[in-house]
Formats: structure tokens, C-alpha cells, sequence
């Protein structure tokens, strides 16, 4: 009964299902990133796709491995062999003592080194896990930093244009004093040059913006910059300084370094076991083919003789104990310095508190209530552009100072949660 629709009616339904088609299949088609990117998702991003991140986490691999495969002895040998053949035929069973033999030896190491080494193996292994712990850190640190940088150059554009509106106001009111012949056409000429020139803050900020965001790509490893929101992330507060000190011993690059000290005390008692001799144990059988001839079993113990431990295994000693010392002034060096930067971004973070608040409370509406007055002397006559132009750049000043010192407040934040970032306890 449908079969009479006449074809006016079937195109327009055709091309409009073809085109609910083709923005079905954009929709399926666009990157999960193009709408905006939370901070929590893209630290999630950062984790999971860096590059260097998925190094590291080969690097641990690597090292779990070895740590089984150093702590085993080593792989025993197989001996195949002729013995006394006669050079005339080559003729086994033409004389006594010509035969074939199969040996099979192995070799011990120094008592409880092997056991060492595995052990000293998966305390590297450790650090190293400790180490990707404190780089992921790092990474999300390093992210957060872009993004306040990016977030700051957004806000930081928009309040130039707000500026460039107000500075409007001067221009219109120098103009009105120039045409009622009470102003000067220089007056105009300043407050509009003072207008136009902030088009060049702007384009600052853009570039400054777009190099975050690319800052931002690279860490997530995208192949473009990511859209981003526009709302200021809220980050965990920060502990008090005594909170911060205690939590410094279980930061996981200061963990890493502990931890390679502790292998290098351990590599200290591994230098110490070559003082004893390693022991290869060893047996053969003999077929001997002559007639009535027996065959033959061997079996003997080879012993490495360390008789001259001045030139060896004194020196390994002394090496591995100076790799101790400097692995524990490593250790002692980092502990001063993340104790020295907690210290410090925890006094920046309380100064940027107090700044901001100051700002936003008096500094800011001063300024700008200083401007809307003298803005008003200027078109009753009673001050010169040279002080309107003044107060509105101090406007603009402390309105930018105040992003600022929103941006680094964040960042301090930032900073002392990666200070306390904890690795998760290893047996």
C-alpha cells in the first residue's frame, strides 16, 4: 500500500537519513578528548599512556626477573669426550685405556653469595619500583603545573578584554572633553593608544596558553592539544609543616634512595664471600671397549684459590664499601633537600594565602574604586589623563597579580602533595 509515495516525498526522507547517518558516524568518530578534559581524567591519561612512565614499569619487570635468575646456581656442564684412540685406525677396542667418555660437573659459588645476590637483586628491584612511584609523582606534578599555567592564561585573557572595555570608558570621556573643547586631542590619541596596546597582552597570553597546552599533549602523549576546562581544579589541602616532615621518610624517591642503600650494604657482604673459594664438583664415566677391559668412573672437586686477596678481593671490598658511603650521602643529601623545598613551598603557600585574601579584600577594590574616581575628576576637569591612565593600569596590575597569586597558591599545593606523596609499604 506504500508502493504509490510519490518520489517528491522519498528523496527529501533518503537525504535526511543520510544525514542523521553521517552525523551519527562523526559522533562516533570523534576523540574521546575532544569535549573538555577534567584534570582528574587527564592525570588518569598521564599514568596510564606516558611513555616514560610505561619504561619504568619494564624497567621493574626487568629487574623482578633478575632477581630470581642471580639468586640460582649455575647451569651445570656437560663433557663429551674420546679418550687415548689409537692415531694408526682410530680402532676403539684395539688397546686397553681407549674409550668414551660423559662427565658431568658443577659449580658452587662462595658459601651465601648467591643468596646475596638474589637479595640485593630485589631490593634494587624494590627501589626501582619506588622510583616509578616518584616519577609518577612527578608526571602529575609537572601536568598540574601546565594546567594552572593554561588556566591562568585563559583567565588572564579574558581579564584584558575586560580591561580594553573600561579603557573604553576613558576614551569616550576624553572624547566628550574634546568635543565640548574643554580636552586636548592628545588626551584621545593616549587613552585610545592605551586601549589598543593591550591587544598585544593578549596575544602574549594566547601563545603562552597554546604552549601549555601543547606542554599538556606531550605528558598525555596525544597527538593534539587537548580542550580543557575552564574551572579551576580544587587540590588537596596541604598538611601542616610538622605533617609534611613527618611524611618526607615515606616519599617514594626518598624510599628509592634508602633503598639503594640498603644494596649497596648488601654488595658490601657479596664482595666479602670472595674471599672464600668457589667449588666445582665433578664426575665421568669411561667406556672402555677392549676386551675384558672395565670401565671407568672419575670424580673430583676443583677449588678457585684466592691467595692473592690484596690485588682482588681487598679492592672489591673497599669499592663496594665506598659505593655504600656514597649511596648513603645520596640518601642523606635528597632527605636535606626535600626537607629544605617542604619548608619552603610551605612558607610560600602560607605568604600566597595571605596575598590573595589582601587582594581580593582591599588591594583590588581599591584600585578599582580609585580608578572609577578618577575617572570622574578627569570629565569634571579635575585631573589629567596622565592619572586616569595610571589607575587603570594599577587595575590591571592587581587583577593580574591576583590570578597570579591563584596560580601559585595552586601550585604550592600541588608541590607539598607531591612532597608527601607515600609509596605503598614493601615487604
Amino acid at each position: 500500500m506504500y508502493t504509490n509515495i510519490p518520489s517528491r516525498f522519498t528523496r527529501p526522507a533518503l537525504r535526511g537519513n543520510r544525514l542523521l547517518a553521517g552525523v551519527l558516524l562523526l559522533l562516533s568518530t570523534t576523540p574521546a578528548w575532544a569535549a573538555p578534559l577534567s584534570l582528574q581524567s587527564a592525570e588518569a591519561i598521564a599514568l596510564r599512556q606516558n611513555p616514560g612512565l610505561g619504561a619504568l614499569t619494564q624497567k621493574v619487570a626487568e629487574l623482578r626477573h633478575q632477581a630470581v635468575a642471580v639468586a640460582q646456581l649455575p647451569d651445570p656442564h656437560l663433557a663429551l669426550g674420546v679418550v687415548n684412540a689409537p692415531l694408526n685406525s682410530f680402532s676403539m677396542n684395539q688397546q686397553q685405556m681407549s674409550m668414551l667418555s660423559v662427565g658431568l660437573s658443577q659449580t658452587f659459588p662462595s658459601f651465601g653469595k648467591l643468596g646475596l645476590e638474589g637479595q640485593q637483586a630485589g631490593v634494587e628491584a624494590r627501589a626501582a619500583a619506588d622510583t616509578l612511584r616518584g616519577q609518577s609523582a612527578e608526571l602529575l606534578l609537572l601536568l598540574r603545573r601546565a594546567w594552572l599555567q593554561a588556566l591562568y592564561a585563559e583567565d588572564a585573557v579574558a581579564t584584558v578584554r575586560h580591561q580594553e572595555q573600561v579603557q573604553a570608558e576613558s576614551v569616550q570621556a576624553a572624547l566628550a572633553l574634546y568635543r565640548s573643547a574643554q580636552g586636548s586631542q592628545a588626551d584621545v590619541l593616549r587613552a585610545q593608544l592605551a586601549r589598543d596596546s593591550l591587544a598585544n597582552d593578549i596575544s602574549k597570553l594566547q601563545a603562552e596558553e597554546a604552549s601549555d597546552l601543547a606542554q599538556i599533549a606531550q605528558i598525555l602523549n596525544l597527538p593534539e592539544p587537548p580542550s580543557i576546562e575552564k574551572q579551576w581544579p580544587n587540590l588537596p589541602l596541604p598538611p601542616t609543616l610538622a605533617e609534611a616532615e613527618a611524611r618526607l621518610s615515606g616519599q617514594p624517591l626518598l624510599r628509592a634512595a634508602q633503598a639503594q642503600t640498603r644494596s649497596a650494604q648488601i654488595g658490601v657482604q657479596v664482595a666479602k664471600r670472595s674471599y672464600w673459594p668457589e667449588v666445582t664438583v665433578s664426575v665421568d664415566y669411561g667406556q672402555d671397549f677392549y676386551p675384558g677391559s672395565p670401565n671407568w668412573l672419575s670424580a673430583g672437586v676443583n677449588l678457585s684459590l684466592p691467595i692473592f686477596p690484596g690485588d682482588r678481593q681487598d679492592q672489591d671490598v673497599a669499592a663496594a664499601r665506598a659505593k655504600a658511603l656514597q649511596a648513603q650521602y645520596r640518601y642523606d643529601d635528597q632527605h636535606l633537600a626535600l626537607t629544605q623545598q617542604a619548608r619552603a613551598t610551605f612558607a610560600r603557600y602560607e605568604a600566597l594565602k595571605a596575598q590573595l585574601e589582601r587582594t581580593d579584600r582591599h588591594l583590588l577594590p581599591t584600585a578599582r574604586n580609585a580608578f572609577s574616581a578618577t575617572l570622574a575628576a578627569y570629565s569634571g576637569g579635575r585631573a589629567d589623563m596622565s592619572t586616569v591612565l595610571r589607575t587603570q593600569k594599577e587595575v590591571l596590575d592587581y587583577a593580574l597579580t591576583r590570578l597570579q597569586y591563584r596560580r601559585d597558591l595552586a601550585l604550592s599545593a600541588a608541590e607539598l602533595d607531591f612532597l608527601t606523596t607515600q609509596g605503598a609499604t614493601q615487604p
